[in-house]
């Protein structure tokens, strides 16, 4: 066993203080390992402090070089608090506490494999002081108990999203990863290196690229259907979704065009002559359909939508860029293109079981997620993924700033939480009140470093990990190029030979 760091002085309830060894050092959040009668308690620490014996009185005097004292001793304590138990094999959450003067000991390799911290998608390696040991990651049954990323700008989020992804598309047909990227930067990875998913070696057969700049990035007007508006606008009143239906039962797939004709002739009075209807409201629903940018929402039939739709079904990733247009375009976007895809997987639940269960399940990336979730907006179709599409094998990765800024009701259902640096005191407390084991981890999250996190994967892992995120430019250079089971080919030279005695042949046979 390796050498101990010191041993244990007091224990109340679930926190052990203990005294460190001269000149050892340890971090905040770093895990240690109780050895106590049989039983191994692993602990993370959360608190220090250097005192001495003397009182503070005599403290004050020695500073000043009025007095010197006798012997004394000073000390450094250490408070953790305990998350796991491992008795003869068998490891839990702790059912007691260790006693006074247990050894307190470093995690090695070999706690960390105990741990079972390793996941199908991998997120990084265990910290432990400024070490690091075995691989950390969730599983994919994990996905549609939804994900949250939290830190603040330049934590190392982006960095963290496409590693994600990256196993997502590893992990393809069983996954598939619907990402909206806001920026414009996880296709090319402008801020790491320039490595960014079009890297990945699957790229050209598990991925789609969609773009606002070019034109198969297109939602045709003829495929609003009235029910779709629900999502398109999260505002939209009852009385306009009446007149809507109305409107559409009149005209047809053209509904929106014919409409939006009649009301720049003629007005409210032109629309109500066809569908009678009070004013306000004609003017409302309309001041929303004629907005519509036409460079987005042409009048077809076409909808990229079920293009994406088809890819994820059969395991391909879609990368959506929606960068480049006004905040208003990328919310009608993403609510249109996420409950296209979600509603699709809940009507094969509902009428194609069979279907259902050979999808692959589905991660969708929200980026700047406080815009969809925060509470004191209208609900959005994130919402109710967060809340009602886990049966469905859909899940979200919530990814924000400001997790302040997220409903309450539906930051509860992220049950993995990947942490990251965030200075705000108002986002701290957020996050400290509102997960588990995150109790005591204020001053921790505020000292993280870029690239480090802290890990809660429930149910599986029920202690905040300390985790340094691997950097997705290494991760590229480590992986296998991807193999495509071509049949071989022969050697250009084996080639070449063949081709010239064909010519030779030809050339004695008179053949020109």
């Amino acid at each position: 066993m390796s050498d101990n760091l010191g041993s244990v002085c007091d224990v109340q309830g679930d926190k052990v203080s203990f005294f460190l060894k001269k000149d050892l050092h340890l971090s905040f959040g770093q895990i240690v390992k109780i050895d106590s009668n049989g039983s191994d308690f692993y602990a993370r620490v959360v608190n220090a402090q250097s005192k001495s014996t003397l009182d503070t009185g005599e403290q004050l005097r020695e500073a000043d070089g009025k007095e010197a004292f006798g012997p004394y001793s000073s000390y450094k304590s250490v408070e953790a608090m305990l998350f796991l138990e491992s008795k003869a094999g068998r490891v839990r959450s702790p059912i007691f506490n260790p006693n006074y003067m247990d050894t307190v000991y470093p995690m090695n390799a070999e706690d960390a494999k105990m741990l079972r911290l390793a996941g199908e998608l991998e997120i990084g390696n265990l910290r432990s002081g400024g070490e690091t040991l075995g691989s950390v990651g969730v599983d994919i049954n994990a996905i549609p108990r939804m994900m949250g990323m939290f830190g603040m700008t330049g934590s190392g989020k982006t960095n963290a999203e496409l590693m994600i992804n990256a196993h997502i598309i590893d992990n393809s047909p069983r996954t598939a990863g619907l990402i909206f990227d806001f920026a414009g930067q996880l296709l090319e990875g402008k801020e790491l290196g320039n490595k960014g998913l079009c890297n990945h070696p699957l790229f050209h057969s598990k991925v789609s690229f969609y773009s606002t700049k070019e034109e198969k990035m297109r939602v045709g007007l003829r495929t609003l259907q009235p029910w779709k508006l629900r999502n398109l606008y999260s505002d939209i009143t009852d009385p306009q979704y009446r007149l809507a239906q109305k409107l559409h039962r009149r005209f047809g797939d053209e509904w929106i065009e014919k409409t939006c004709e009649k009301y720049e002739l003629s007005g409210p009075s032109g629309v109500a002559e066809t569908v009678p209807a009070h004013k306000g409201t004609i003017n409302a629903l309309l001041q929303k359909l004629t907005h519509l940018d036409p460079r987005l929402f042409p009048p077809s039939k076409y909808s990229f939508i079920d293009q994406v739709t088809k890819d994820i079904t059969q395991g391909v990733t879609c990368l959506v860029d929606i960068s480049g247009v006004t905040v208003e375009e990328q919310r009608h976007i993403v609510c249109l293109t996420a409950s296209g895809v979600s509603n699709y997987y809940k009507r094969s639940w509902e009428s194609d079981y069979e279907r259902w269960l050979k999808l692959p399940t589905l991660l969708i990336t929200l980026e700047e997620a406080h815009e969809f979730l925060d509470p004191t907006r209208e609900r959005t179709i994130f919402s109710d993924i967060a809340l009602t599409y886990r049966k469905y094998r859909v899940g979200i990765n919530a990814v924000t700033p400001r997790p302040s800024r997220v409903n309450p009701d539906v930051f509860a259902e992220l049950w993995t939480k990947l942490v990251m640096k965030t200075e705000l005191k108002a986002d701290r407390d957020f996050l400290t009140r509102n997960t588990p084991y995150l109790e005591y981890s204020d001053t921790e999250i505020k000292m993280l470093d870029i690239g480090e996190a802290l890990l809660i994967s429930e149910p599986k892992i029920r202690f905040a990990v300390p985790v340094k995120v691997k950097h997705y430019p290494g991760y590229l250079a480590n992986r296998e190029t991807a193999d495509y089971d071509l049949p071989q080919s022969d050697l250009l030279e084996k080639l070449d030979k063949r081709l010239k005695k064909l010519q030779h042949a030809n050339e004695d046979s008179g053949i020109t």
